[in-house]
């Protein structure tokens, strides 16, 4: 799975966990929605992650394109 699927994944999840969340709270289950809250934190963190590591890949193949080596670059990619 490419980045951009990784990160379509997300959003959606995203989307989902939301719409929960507000009918819980509708309904009066605050707990659960809090619960849920936490399992949305967890997915906005990791969208931020997987978009800083697409900035990273778009940053190692720019340079691969004005032909510099970009190995130290696409080190810290991988490790993200």
């Amino acid at each position: 799975m490419n980045i951009d699927e990784q990160i379509e994944r997300e959003l959606a999840c995203i989307d989902d966990l939301t719409d929960v969340i507000k009918l819980h709270v509708k309904a009066g289950r605050i707990n659960i929605a809090k619960q849920l809250e936490r399992d949305l934190h967890n997915s906005l963190e990791h969208l931020e992650k997987l978009h800083r590591r697409k900035e990273l890949w778009s940053i190692a193949d720019g340079l691969n394109l004005q032909g510099k080596k970009a190995k130290v670059v696409r080190k810290v990619v991988e490790m993200a």
